[in-house]
């Protein structure tokens, strides 16, 4: 993931890598967007435990990914020896992206920047003529969006002048980062299947680091779990007639063709 330095610790907060397991099918369809291929340049900007980067490495291509937080990329590192898999893995966020490839990829990764047209100018200079950008990012109206608003009540505010992550799911505001570029994009959805509300909602504390790092917090002031409960009341919206939540999140696939 991309997000500001002094929050990078966050992301391994929590058990990311069960969350991120859930979200490989949209590091798949990313991966299917951009098409690469022997020969194609590729870089995964947020990688996480590296999904798109190794969905890219099996199509044939190089691929390199980025990643601020070091937790995870020792984790994508060894996925990767273990799949025999040829990655080159750097740390650094959307600031420091290397060199210039046919192909740059962002699941969940860029919406996180603080600086949202920033993160996009950086997508488009890593983008080699010719190329292409695809990025994947929660919609404001999904079930993530609704699960972060459960929670907001009980977080920190965020810092000032941040800009919301969801708003890379507006296609609206996706085109106006990307104005002067060909933009195309699609709805697609990551499905999540819970045996109960509770469930789901224990699931979404456990994975998240922001919320795993205000547990003790929480557990002070007797908020602890009352955020459980906010959260299973969004997952009661998705429940099945025997009880268990069969329930899927919008994101918004862009293609970007950058104009040279």
């Amino acid at each position: 993931m991309t997000s500001p330095s002094s929050a990078t610790s966050t992301w391994a907060a929590g058990d990311y890598p069960a969350m991120a397991a859930h979200l490989s099918p949209a590091a798949d369809r990313v991966v299917a967007a951009a098409a690469p291929g022997p020969g194609t340049t590729v870089l995964d900007v947020g990688t996480g435990t590296g999904n798109a980067a190794f969905a890219a490495a099996r199509t044939g291509a190089a691929v390199t990914a980025v990643d601020p937080t070091p937790e995870l990329l020792a984790i994508a590192r060894r996925r990767a020896d273990e799949e025999g898999l040829a990655v080159t893995f750097e740390e650094g966020d959307t600031d420091r992206l290397p060199g210039t490839h046919d192909r740059v990829l962002s699941v969940f990764g860029a919406m996180y920047a603080p600086d949202h047209a920033r993160a996009a100018d950086a997508l488009v200079r890593a983008c080699a003529p010719g190329g292409r950008i695809v990025s994947a990012a929660w919609t404001p109206d999904g079930l993530m969006a609704a699960a972060n608003r459960a929670a907001g009540p009980y977080l920190p505010p965020p810092p000032p002048g941040g800009q919301p992550p969801v708003r890379w799911g507006d296609a609206a505001y996706v085109r106006a980062l990307f104005a002067g570029h060909e933009v195309s994009v699609t709805t697609e959805r990551v499905s999540f299947a819970f045996a109960s509300p509770a469930a789901a909602a224990a699931f979404w504390v456990r994975t998240a680091g922001h919320l795993q790092a205000e547990r003790d917090r929480l557990l002070a002031d007797d908020s602890w779990l009352a955020l459980h409960h906010d959260l299973a009341a969004v997952f009661a919206d998705h429940t099945t007639a025997d009880g268990t939540v069969d329930a899927n999140s919008a994101y918004l696939l862009a293609v970007v063709r950058p104009d040279r």
